[in-house]
């Protein structure tokens, strides 16, 4: 098949691989070709996001952002969208909620070994932890706990 003649689709698909924009008149999701949200529907789909982020969800082990979505209340291709429109993806947004809630236990609790901290903001894993943390603050838990005293 040739691409000769399928300049829209070819401008979608190059689109996705130079993170450029797609062409107004059509956006992409994860499940294809998607109508853009009125602003009542966006209005709507950020209260229930604020309302996850007030009630901390992000601290769930959620595997996937489908599991996420179904929490907030929402689709996976609707979370993934509001998740574009703040400039970023839902895992790497998620992560960015725990480390800022890790931060300020860090502080509130100087006795509480980071690990604690870890598990009870949704990292498991106190190496992933220690990784994600630095890679946000460009500290080491204990490193960023220190200069914070």
């Amino acid at each position: 098949m040739s691409w000769a003649g399928k300049t829209p689709f070819k401008r979608i698909f190059r689109s996705l691989f130079r993170q450029e924009q797609a062409p107004s008149s059509l956006s992409l999701d994860a499940e294809g070709p998607v109508i853009p949200l009125s602003e009542e529907q966006m209005q709507e789909l950020d209260r229930l996001v604020k309302a996850w982020v007030d009630e901390k969800g992000y601290r769930m082990p959620d595997k996937s952002i489908h599991e996420a979505a179904q929490r907030i209340g929402t689709t996976s291709p609707l979370l993934y969208r509001y998740c574009l429109t703040q400039g970023t993806d839902f895992r790497s947004w998620r992560t960015w909620l725990r480390i800022q809630d890790a931060q300020e236990q860090l502080v509130a609790e100087p006795d509480t070994p980071a690990s604690t901290i870890a598990r009870r903001v949704g990292i498991n894993d106190r190496s992933n932890f220690t990784r994600q943390f630095r890679a946000i603050t460009g500290f080491t838990p204990d490193q960023w706990r220190k200069m914070q005293k």
